[in-house]
């Protein structure tokens, strides 16, 4: 079958690469391009980091920790009225096998479509529409059984069938197939057991492989309907899932509208709303001052002056995750200077990133040594983030430009910053950092818009950037950004194109067993050899918040099938469908 992504030119495929920050990826800053957030604030939930207790009745780290909804006063639900909800930014689609899932689409796309699988508020994965996950003994495979009688928003069922054409279709689009295709073999990747169980074969051993169908490539269109996407593209602005919510209309960059599926599998009982509205509002600032107006109901963001707006706001509560993401900078470790580890080195050492921190987020965002905040049980405590030493930023510059001194100029090291705009808190950003630099590099700044900063830096065509990043709830979904296999092509998903073999069985070590504490050990393992790598340099752990008004009620309390709590701000990601709205 010829799909509509085989008949794709480069030009529609680097067209589309605009906007790939699928899955967890990054983008070139929050919202209007400013990067940093974290909890607090008299008025907020933060993200909260109790301890729990292990068997023996130590105390312990969490592995994840979702942000807890201030317990309400006992009130009485209401069914009806519209949710107002504002978006950073719109998706180029809604089609989960081939369009490219950020923040905005997963908001929209989790109202329309269940996953397979999703996290509870523990961040233990569970079944949704699957039934059950079975490892196939011996085998590197995983046998996926669907929950029979369920229904599209068509009136057809949903079947094994729909599960492989998404999965063909996915690993057939140039795009999508970046995050799919390194862990399946080229030839049976995927097998038909019966009518509602699907086999996945492994090139490696899996102990989480359901966590990866938490996310889009868990989202299941009707085969019919990705037939039809891929002869008609604009029917990727209407799609059809199975979810609580089904499309009504969009207008892409303006308004999406759904309204309650009658026909909801689970029934429409806990489904209180009539409808939800998605604005994207680019300026996400602008967004919290019209929910604190009570002219939208609920925004999320990570940019830290919408979120202290939210915070003193009257009428509005902010559920804020610092455990989701980190802002940082990246370099290219196969383009010069940076294919040169002095180099790398040098603008760690000499990158300010306390003044970063208090100038850009306004203390709303803790400072970052690695990808796992430290209350997390993954986090290495004796991995430290260098920076503000220029001290020993000097000889490495000085012995480097001795050896290359055509990357050099006046004794410095030429360098590129490139970062999105226009956008007045990025330029903030890039003056602090050549402020620190300047003294060692010639540094050329380089302002793109987002959607073409995000293709420079999938296709390798920058030195350094500001980027946002990792903060997975299952931290082996960060394994698709660090492994050798994604640092080769034309196209790339390890940002950095880091390869390094060791760290490869690290990652797959970890991906092979079960065993939480065998897991930690690891993950620390990687962070040392991250941090000595130099290709990042963490400055802090961003802060995705949920800011909504007095009339929305329940916002943590969506449930599963089994009265599972599903994890509550994912990376700024929400589910609605048992949200309510107060008129009182």
């Amino acid at each position: 079958m010829t799909s509509r992504s085989s008949r794709r030119t480069w030009a529609h495929l680097l067209a589309s690469l605009l906007t790939f920050t699928m899955v967890a990826a990054a983008c070139g800053g929050d919202d209007d391009g400013e990067i940093g957030t974290d909890a607090g604030g008299s008025e907020s939930e933060s993200a909260a980091a109790a301890d729990v207790a292990d068997d023996e009745g130590e105390s312990v780290a969490p592995t994840i920790t979702a942000p807890v909804e201030e317990e309400a006063v006992v009130e009485e639900i209401q069914r009806g009225g519209i949710l107002r909800v504002a978006m950073e930014a719109d998706g180029d689609g809604i089609n989960p096998v081939t369009n490219n899932f950020a923040n905005a689409a997963y908001l929209m796309g989790r109202s329309i479509f269940d996953p397979l699988f999703a996290f509870d508020a523990d961040g233990n994965w569970f079944p949704l529409l699957a039934e059950s996950a079975t490892p196939v003994e011996g085998t590197n495979s995983w046998q996926i059984k669907l929950r029979e009688g369920i229904t599209y928003h068509d009136g057809s069922e949903m079947t094994a069938d729909d599960m492989i054409a998404a999965f063909e279709a996915q690993l057939a689009d140039p795009l999508i197939s970046l995050a799919v295709a390194p862990d399946y073999p080229a030839e049976n990747a995927i097998e038909k057991i019966d009518d509602y169980t699907v086999q996945y074969n492994l090139l490696r051993e899996s102990a989480h492989y359901p966590g990866t169908l938490t996310n889009q490539i868990g989202m299941i269109p009707p085969a019919s309907y990705i037939a039809a996407a891929a002869e008609d593209p604009t029917m990727d602005q209407m799609p059809i899932g199975q979810g609580p919510f089904k499309i009504v209309s969009r207008a892409q960059d303006d308004r999406t509208v759904v309204e309650r599926n009658e026909d909801y599998w689970q029934g429409t009982d806990n489904i209180h709303l009539d409808g939800i509205e998605f604005l994207p509002i680019t300026d996400t600032a602008i967004a919290a001052e019209r929910v604190a107006a009570g002219d939208i109901d609920l925004v999320v963001t990570s940019n830290s002056d919408a979120i202290l707006t939210l915070r003193e706001a009257e009428g509005v509560t902010t559920l804020e995750n610092i455990y989701s993401a980190e802002n940082d900078i990246m370099m290219n470790t196969r383009s010069a200077p940076f294919d040169d580890i002095r180099v790398r080195q040098a603008l760690t050492f000499a990158a300010d990133r306390e003044a970063y921190a208090a100038l850009i987020t306004q203390g709303t965002s803790p400072m970052a040594d690695s990808i796992f905040h430290p209350d997390l049980i993954w986090n290495n405590p004796d991995v430290v983030q260098e920076g503000n030493m220029p001290e020993m930023a000097g000889p490495l510059i000085e012995s480097y430009c001795a050896d290359v001194p055509e990357n050099c100029t006046d004794g410095k090291v030429n360098i590129e910053l490139q970062y999105s705009g226009p956008s007045v808190s990025q330029t903030r950003i890039a003056d602090i950092l050549t402020a620190g630099w300047e003294p060692f590099f010639n540094v050329t700044e380089q302002e793109l818009l987002q959607d073409a900063h995000i293709l420079e830096v999938a296709t390798g065509q920058f030195q350094a950037v500001v980027w946002r990043q990792f903060g997975n709830v299952e931290p082996d979904l960060e394994v698709i950004w660090l492994e050798c296999a994604t640092a080769e092509g034309f196209i790339t998903l390890n940002w950095v194109r880091w390869c390094n073999p060791e760290r490869d069985a690290l990652l797959y070590a970890q991906r092979a067993t079960d065993d939480l504490d065998e897991r930690v050990e690891i993950w620390r393992q990687i962070q040392v050899e991250m941090n000595e790598s130099y290709a990042y340099i963490f400055i802090t752990h961003a802060n995705w918040t949920v800011g909504y008004t007095d009339r929305v009620k329940n916002v943590c309390g969506q449930m599963g099938p089994n009265g599972e709590t599903l994890f509550c701000n994912e990376q700024g990601r929400q589910f609605f469908h048992n949200v309510w709205l107060s008129e009182s």
